[in-house]
């Protein structure tokens, strides 16, 4: 039974790295962006219209993406100061409790009403209201999308911490 749940767990870890990884690399279109507009307009002094709102859609997307890839990592900003001088055991089970009780209702929440806009979002053909007007529904796609893939990284941390509590393994 814990083999299957180890393998599950590392299944969710491999899709939460690997598109996080996959997305970290919009910060390279971001910089070309960004320079580029830089240089348009204090060097040509021709700015253009979309190259700010594009490089915020791309970061939106970026900073939503690796939101899991960080949760998998232990790497989220934490203010633990009695947290870091309890044992591991201590840890699962302070760790369980907020899970359960604040980071689970909490994205539970957003995955239903950002995948609720989503769908909306979808269905009109949402776009911004910029003098560019791009298309505004694939960004809150991926905004639903990276909610999904932290929901499944906390469901992985809370059975590895329910496993090490009951069964003293880690996962």
């Amino acid at each position: 039974m814990i083999a299957k749940i180890d393998k599950m767990l590392k299944g969710i870890d491999a899709l939460s790295v690997c598109s996080g990884k996959i997305f970290s690399m919009l910060v390279l279109p971001i910089i070309v962006l960004e320079t580029g507009e830089s240089i348009l307009r204090y060097v040509i002094q021709k700015p253009t219209d979309w190259s700010w709102e594009l490089a915020a859609m791309l970061f939106g997307a970026f900073f939503m993406m690796g939101g899991a890839w960080v949760l998998k990592e232990n790497n989220h900003v934490r203010t633990d100061v009695f947290y870091n001088k309890l044992s591991r055991k201590w840890k699962a089970y302070f760790d369980l409790f907020f899970f359960t009780t604040i980071f689970f209702v909490f994205i539970g929440v957003m995955v239903w009403k950002m995948g609720a806009n989503a769908i909306y979002s979808i269905s009109i053909q949402e776009a911004t209201f910029s003098m560019w007007g791009p298309p505004l529904y694939p960004l809150k796609v991926v905004f639903a999308f990276a909610y999904i893939l932290l929901l499944l990284q906390g469901i992985a941390k809370w059975l590895r911490d329910l496993v090490y509590v009951t069964k003293g393994v880690e996962l």
